[in-house]
Parts: C-alpha cells; sequence; structure tokens
C-alpha cells in the first residue's frame, strides 16, 4: 500500500498528461474554428477539472487497492460510470452541444486515469520526474491565471453598450443602425464633406481610425463601422460571419444610410470586403484609399495561405479562445510603435467576452476558406479600374509582401503608392500624420 504523500503526487505526476489529452480531446472534434467552440471546456475550466481528477482518482485506487482483489478493474468501472454521469449531467443541464463536445475529453481523461493511474502508483518515483511534475505543472497553472486574466470584464458603457470608449481617445457619438438583414450596426458618423467610408480588419474594430477620423473629420464626413460580429455590432440569428455576408451586410449599411460617391478606405479584411462591394455596385464607389490587403485567392503554398492554414486551425483556435492571444499578438507585432496602453486596452475590449473572441480565431482560416468569394473579388475589380486609388503600403508587414502592392498598382493604373518603409501591418498606427496629409491632397484631388 502506498503512502498519503504519494499517492497525491500520483495524483500530481498523472495530471499533464490529462491536460494534453484533454486540450487536443477538445481541438480535435470537428467544428467551425472559433464559431463553434464550447467556452465550457476552455483551458481555464479543463485544467482545474483534470487536477482534481488526477488527484481524486489516484486516492480512489488506493482505497479500491484496500478493499478489492482487482483494483484495476473497479478503478476502471468507477472511472467509466463517472464518464457516463457527467456526460448525462452535461446533456440534461448543460447547454446544447455541450455533451457531444466533452465526449471526447472526458472520455479520453477516464481512460488515460485508468491506464496511468495504476502504473505511476507501481512504478518507483524518480527524482527527475518529480523535478519535471513540479515545473510543468507550475507552468499549467501560470496558463490558468493568464486565461483567467484575458477574460476580466470591462466595464459596461452608457445606454446599455458592452464597454465603453474614452472620448479622450474617440471624440465621436455612438451611432447604430438595424439593417433589414437583422443585423445591429454600430458605427461612428461625424465631419462632413466628402464621405470617406472606413472599413477595419481583424483583429480589429472602427476604433482602429479614431486617428485618422480626428484628423480628416474638419474636411469630411468620417464614416466607420464594424461588421456584425466585430466591435459593438452584432448578428442575426443564423449569421454566418464569412466575408461574403460582411459584404453584402456592407451594401445593405450604405444603402441605408444614403452614401455615395464614398472613398473607400481599407485595410486587412477590409480589402475584400469594400472591393466585393465596389465590384458589384460600382456607381457608388468615388474613390479608394488601401493597403495591407488583398483582392484574391491565396494558395496554400505562399506565406499568407501557411498563415491561414495555423491560425485559422486549432493552435490558433486554442490561442485565442483560451487567451484572446491572437488579437493581443497581432497587435503586439502589427505596431512598430509601442502602443499607449489605454489605447491597447481599448482595442481588445471587443475580444475579452468569451463568446465574442472567437470571431478573431475564425478570419484567418477564410483567408483560404473564402476562396470563391475572393476569386469574385478579383473578377470585380475590373469594373472600377478607372477610379483613382492611394496605397499606402506598411513595408514591415510579412502577411502582404511587395507582389501584393504590385498587384493593386496594376489594378489601379490611376494610383499613387506611398511606401511606408517604418510601418507595420497596422500601418495608420504606425504613420497617421504622414496618411493624414496624404489623404488630404489625394481626396481634394489637387494631386
Amino acid at each position: 500500500m502506498i503512502s498519503k504523500t504519494r499517492t497525491l503526487w500520483v495524483g500530481c505526476a498523472v495530471f499533464l498528461p490529462l491536460v494534453v489529452i484533454a486540450t487536443v480531446a477538445v481541438e480535435a472534434v470537428p467544428h467551425v474554428r472559433g464559431l463553434a467552440f464550447v467556452p465550457q471546456l476552455r483551458y481555464a475550466r479543463m485544467t482545474p477539472a483534470c487536477a482534481i481528477s488526477g488527484v481524486g482518482a489516484a486516492f480512489l485506487y488506493r482505497f479500491l487497492q484496500e478493499h478489492t482483489s482487482r483494483p484495476r478493474w473497479a478503478l476502471t468501472a468507477c472511472l467509466s460510470l463517472v464518464a457516463f454521469l457527467v456526460l448525462m449531467l452535461m446533456r440534461i443541464a448543460g447547454p446544447s452541444g455541450l455533451a457531444g463536445a466533452a465526449a471526447p475529453p472526458v472520455l479520453g481523461i477516464a481512460s488515460a486515469l485508468a491506464l496511468l493511474v495504476p502504473r505511476l502508483s507501481e512504478r518507483p518515483r524518480r527524482r527527475i520526474g518529480t523535478v519535471a511534475t513540479v515545473i510543468f505543472g507550475v507552468l499549467a497553472m501560470v496558463g490558468v491565471v493568464v486565461a483567467l486574466a484575458s477574460e476580466r470584464a470591462t466595464s459596461p458603457g452608457p445606454d446599455g453598450m458592452a464597454f465603453d470608449v474614452p472620448r479622450r481617445l474617440l471624440d465621436a457619438d455612438h451611432e447604430f443602425v438595424d439593417l433589414p438583414s437583422g443585423a445591429r450596426v454600430h458605427y461612428f458618423d461625424v465631419g462632413t464633406g466628402d464621405t470617406l467610408l472606413f472599413l477595419h480588419g481583424n483583429p480589429a474594430w472602427s476604433f482602429q481610425w479614431r486617428d485618422l477620423i480626428a484628423g480628416l473629420r474638419g474636411s469630411f464626413r468620417c464614416v466607420a463601422l464594424d461588421y456584425p460580429g466585430f466591435g459593438l455590432s452584432s448578428a442575426p440569428p443564423g449569421y454566418g460571419f464569412t466575408p461574403r455576408e460582411q459584404s453584402h451586410m456592407l451594401e445593405e449599411f450604405v444603402d441605408r444610410l444614403g452614401l455615395h460617391d464614398v472613398t473607400l478606405v481599407m485595410q486587412d479584411w477590409g480589402g475584400p470586403i469594400g472591393l466585393g462591394l465596389a465590384g458589384r455596385r460600382p456607381e457608388l464607389v468615388h474613390r479608394v484609399i488601401l493597403g495591407n490587403t488583398w483582392a484574391w485567392p491565396t494558395s496554400t503554398s505562399e506565406p499568407r495561405g501557411k498563415f491561414s492554414k495555423i491560425a485559422g486551425g486549432s493552435i490558433g483556435e486554442f490561442v485565442q479562445m483560451n487567451f484572446n492571444g491572437f488579437a493581443w499578438a497581432a497587435l503586439k507585432q502589427g505596431v512598430v510603435r509601442k502602443l499607449p496602453a489605454d489605447v491597447a486596452e481599448v482595442y481588445l475590449r471587443p475580444f475579452r467576452p468569451l463568446e465574442r473572441r472567437g470571431v478573431a480565431a475564425f478570419y484567418p482560416g477564410q483567408i483560404t476558406a473564402a476562396s470563391d468569394y475572393l476569386a469574385e473579388v478579383e473578377a470585380g475589380l475590373g469594373r472600377i479600374r478607372d477610379r483613382r486609388a492611394l496605397i499606402f503600403w506598411g513595408m514591415r508587414d510579412p502577411g502582404f509582401p511587395r507582389v501584393d502592392l504590385e498587384r493593386f498598382e496594376a489594378a489601379f493604373p490611376n494610383h499613387e503608392t506611398i511606401e511606408l518603409p517604418d510601418s507595420n501591418h497596422f500601418f495608420f498606427e504606425d504613420a497617421a500624420s504622414r496618411m493624414l496629409d496624404e489623404i488630404g491632397i489625394f481626396a481634394t484631388a489637387r494631386r
């Protein structure tokens, strides 16, 4: 019979394999990445559950050794019964789909416990194993703390909004419009003059354009919206959040506000979404301003396609859904200068709630998954080929190399290109002053 101390060590030692098994099992279940992730199975919950299961199974096995002649078989039977009861409870009391998504990790944990607990109980403890158990156990629990910190709630905003945007960062009133499709779209609409329609990327929202809006509102009407699922906008039931749907939503938005002769200002996913609209309704678009974006299918052999497979797969989903890590890393790596802490905090606010952060994990996969739509966008470029274009390009962005810039220069013969050698993906954060000067000249047709 092993001592209580040894039993506790067995429970701690088996905890680490359980975390790995549970994590892999959760991600292995086929689902729409990000959008169909089950938050009840996130790392911050599964890891403590694995720790409790490991220690509990170790002491259960110790008890069975004292009271049965076949403790291994008895342990397997007990664990199978517990797994069955847990899944039944999830099915009865949990949300729809929870039991089905939880079955692989729950059964995987039960199987691993039935196999590992007896083996570790009978195997002599080694010093290197003890040290490794302590180190990795501490790291796993630190991960839980980080995951919980990423879920920190923000203070609600006025009029029932999920959060507020400090006036000192963006001095504009929040506007909302209900579209015929059922989407409720949040937007900013300030200034008078020719209309600049700002279209954001991922992981971001209309807040990204705050410096340009502040500098241009004296001469132009600046309209910046959040796509459903981003920022403060909400989607109707059954909405798929695909770029095609977002582009058609944008068309609804433009028609609802009666916008015309607009200058599209686009970055990242704003390009495919906005240029899709331009190809369908070229009469609405007067000029285009774009940067670090694309408008054509991407092969999985290209760097951007490889990124799509990784960030849009199980790894990207795990990082984003459990730690809000993709949104955080994209912001940190995509800006050359150091953003003020309050600015970075507001950038990330829409992605803090578990039910809102999945869209950021969904969109990387769409780079390759939405090839049919992107082919349509590319085909529609010919309908706005005669429009004047101002192209900004952050040259330190590995996701959008010079070849993409050259394709846009060919698509818009009447263009001017402003290369920004010291800017990255969020080039408007690194070169706002330069952009304000160039846009002012370009949009007033003095060039």
